[in-house]
């Protein structure tokens, strides 16, 4: 039996572990790690070895373009011509564009670091369009919001093998990065300090040295106590503080407010813990930091990032051997975000500041911003109420906007006012069953791309042939911008390109290389320096790290870093539990594989976990079904209860996404499931970033026979 072996990236989640897939001429398929890899070093994990040949194989995966013949959410399609289905959604497009205009259209994409983020970018703004929705919001979006208005552009996990001491914020590597997880092993292997801030006690929290179990949402009050330490005890580093930072005077008249024994009572763990961990960070170099999403989706995420960002910038962390190495890119190399933001490709700036959201958070959604992108449950409610104008069409490509959006219900009755609704996806969910043409993608086997992964140039290469008439998201862009143009409905020419290749020839057009030079490895190693920013400084006003940022205070806002209480405090005794979501699972990603028999076998069901004390105090035993409600919604949903313990009393933590494929309504289960459902997409926004917390809630719950579970006779449990 002959077999083709192809070395490639995986990416099926942002993690970017290097491939090697094995196809066999009797049509198997085996993917593995490549350990020659400088990036992920072999390591992979259980949903890069069996998503992708699940989404490729599956029998009701989507492969023909299908428009809706009968009312929205009965699954009444018709198979249709991909040059029917371009002409169809360009007339409708003209139709939005000539009575409402071009920014009534709106796009709905996972994320940037994907190539389907350009193609989405710059298909809308050829059409005179700023606006499109990203995922990120809810998922890293503070992080890189702080990035931007810091300077502290620094990758996490590529030096922690080397590193002597490791801080990890808010994340459970073992849950969500199989790269970092084993670093840190390594690390503590080689002898390494572990400082872990995480109210739950994961792996990583069992391996530390100091496990710092704080009151959820409280992790800003942390930080400016630790960087009160810092100043009161002269830890920091002087000479790189003096050189390189700016607005430390600033900083330390705030840090003077967080005493660790004000701190203490805020996060709720001794003052001497505080002071511990932060002398140990501040006392070992070279050391590293890991910001995770347990940060993201707070009411104060982005002050949140910017505190734990001064604190390593305070201890000279950055860019050496061992510590947060700033990102590197190769000279003349075009990567996803670069190109989002290159002038050429960019509207006039009177339409970008149209961009909706971007008066109100202008670091989120405004020309000048990280994402470029909307403020999206600002588009969710122009959809409703025509403000600030309407919004009457949506194209979503590669993204469940449903099931992973907070405020399940807005969504879905927000495709009930649009004029046209597109959904790009490689199986039905329950977003393309709103949709009024639904688009057969391609999936990562039959995909190519070339993208930067810490010091390589990385490619995606297809490995199989593509099934039935499936495309990327450039060729279904490509299709509707020619159907566009044909009715002169293209005003700005922003999308040059007519093939996928050509854009990826495009992306290394400026570095000599040409995509066939990386195929037989996958990748392409290139060198890169410590502190660079010696050279060309930090990507700020004043090219220092900004520990007051300068782009803050000129916007009207506070420029250093500061605490806001969460909102479950505000909440009477009724709803008496808290709750945390998002919380990881190294078999699904965001509400992916729920069609996957594979990953069912691990993840059969949305589990809500509690500890023992908590289950008992509610009558509840192991894999009882629990119904769950919050101040925020009317509405209630069931999850099956898992007892942990690495839970504290009064906490309870769920996952999101989660749908049925086996479910016949039109939303599979997801408002009775998905915990997005009782938590709304608005409330208390972070203010700069405009992000919903929706990580740290106030709820109730209770026991439920399984036969009062709506739709759960359906659901085909493992066990």
């Amino acid at each position: 039996m002959g077999t083709k072996t192809v070395r490639s990236t995986c990416k099926e989640c942002y993690v970017g572990c290097g491939s090697i897939v094995e196809v066999h001429d009797d049509g198997g398929i085996k993917i593995n790690g490549n350990p020659e890899n400088p990036h992920s070093r072999g390591a992979f994990c259980v949903k890069g070895r069996n998503g992708p040949i699940a989404s490729y194989t599956h029998k009701d995966r989507v492969l023909y373009p299908m428009r809706r013949n009968g009312e929205r959410g009965t699954h009444q399609y018709e198979r249709v011509s991909w040059d029917d289905a371009f002409e169809e959604i360009a007339e409708r497009l003209g139709r939005v564009i000539t009575t409402h205009g071009a920014r009534a259209i709106a796009g709905a994409v996972s994320n940037q670091f994907y190539d389907r983020g350009v193609a989405m970018a710059l298909l809308l703004r050829s059409m005179g369009s700023p606006n499109y929705m990203i995922n990120q919001d809810l998922c890293q979006g503070c992080r890189s919001t702080a990035a931007l208005l810091t300077g502290v552009t620094a990758q996490a996990g590529t030096e922690l093998s080397k590193a002597k001491c490791v801080l990890v914020v808010g994340k459970s590597p073992s849950d969500s990065n199989i790269i970092e997880w084993m670093g840190i092993k390594a690390a503590k292997k080689n002898g390494a300090k572990l400082i872990v801030i995480d109210p739950r006690r994961t792996k990583i929290a069992e391996m530390a040295d100091i496990w710092l179990p704080v009151h959820p949402g409280t992790d800003a009050a942390l930080a400016l106590s630790m960087i009160h330490v810092l100043f009161e005890h002269n830890l920091i580093d002087e000479p790189f503080v003096s050189e390189w930072c700016a607005g430390a005077d600033e900083l330390r008249a705030e840090a003077a407010k967080y005493k660790p024994s004000l701190a203490a009572e805020i996060i709720g763990l001794p003052e001497q813990t505080i002071i511990d961990a932060a002398r140990l960070f501040a006392g070992i170099k070279p050391a590293c930091m890991l910001l995770g999403h347990g940060i993201d989706a707070q009411a104060n995420g982005v002050y949140t990032a910017i505190a734990f960002n001064c604190l390593l910038a305070l201890t000279g962390n950055i860019d050496r051997p061992g510590t947060n190495r700033l990102s590197k890119v190769p000279a003349g190399f075009r990567e996803y975000t670069s190109i989002i933001r290159d002038p050429l490709f960019r509207l006039p700036a009177e339409r970008e500041a149209e961009i909706i959201g971007g008066k109100d958070f202008p670091f989120w959604s405004g020309p000048d911003s990280w994402g470029m992108a909307c403020h999206n449950p600002a588009v969710i409610e122009a959809i409703h109420t025509g403000k600030p104008y309407p919004v009457r069409a949506l194209y979503a490509s590669g993204v469940n906007i449903v099931c992973t959006y907070p405020g399940i219900q807005r969504t879905i009755s927000a495709f009930s006012n649009l004029d046209l609704s597109i959904v790009a996806t490689d199986h039905i969910t329950p977003t393309a069953e709103l949709a009024d043409f639904i688009l057969p993608k391609t999936v990562t086997l039959e995909e190519e791309a070339v993208f930067i992964e810490d010091t390589c140039i990385s490619i995606m290469q297809a490995a199989v042939q593509r099934r039935g008439e499936v495309k990327t998201d450039f060729e279904i862009a490509f299709g509707i911008r020619d159907a566009l143009r044909k009715r002169g409905l293209i005003e700005f020419e922003l999308f040059p390109w007519n093939s996928h290749r050509e854009f990826i020839d495009f992306q290394l057009e400026k570095t000599g290389l040409k995509f066939d030079d990386i195929l037989e490895k996958g990748f392409l190693e290139f060198p890169f320096q410590y502190e660079a920013y010696k050279t060309h400084g930090f990507n700020t006003p004043s090219k220092k790290i900004e520990l007051s940022s300068s782009k803050l205070v000129n916007a009207g806002y506070e420029g250093i870093p500061n605490y806001r209480a969460p909102n479950y405090k505000k909440h009477d005794d009724e709803f008496d539990l808290l709750l945390l979501t998002g919380i990881r699972s190294m078999t699904l990603h965001h509400s992916r594989f729920r069609n996957h028999a594979w990953a069912r076998r691990f993840h059969d069901v949305p589990d809500l976990m509690m500890n023992a004390q908590t289950a008992l105090r509610y009558g509840i035993e192991k894999n009882d079904w629990v119904g769950l409600s919050t101040p925020h919604s009317a509405a209630q949903i069931y999850l099956r209860s898992k007892l942990v313990d690495d839970l504290p009393t009064g906490i309870v933590a769920t996952g999101m996404g989660w749908w049925f494929p086996e479910i016949e309504a039109a939303d599979h289960g997801a408002l009775t499931f998905n915990v997005e459902t009782v938590i709304p997409y608005d409330l208390d926004c972070d203010p700069v970033s405009g992000s919903a917390e929706a990580r740290n809630s106030a709820c109730k719950i209770w026991r439920v026979s399984p036969s009062d579970v709506p739709n759960l006779a359906s659901v085909a449990t493992a066990r």
